[in-house]
């Protein structure tokens, strides 16, 4: 993740060109704010299908937002 995107690691993803509303919590930045969610929309730039390896995921998708 970062200020423009963020690459989401995903067993099957949206097409490119789909828009998405990407919601996460942070935790421990710093410890006494607690969690810290974050909530971006964004569009699919890229979709990356690997397979997987040693049972992680290796394919995903890229966003912008």
């Amino acid at each position: 993740m970062s200020e423009h995107g963020a690459f989401v690691f995903a067993a099957s993803c949206p097409p490119v060109g789909t828009s998405v509303l990407l919601k996460i919590d942070l935790e421990g930045i710093p410890d006494e704010i607690g969690r810290l969610p974050v909530e971006v929309e964004g569009e699919v730039l890229r979709v990356e299908q690997c397979p997987a390896e040693r049972g992680m995921l290796t394919g995903g998708f890229a966003i912008q937002y």
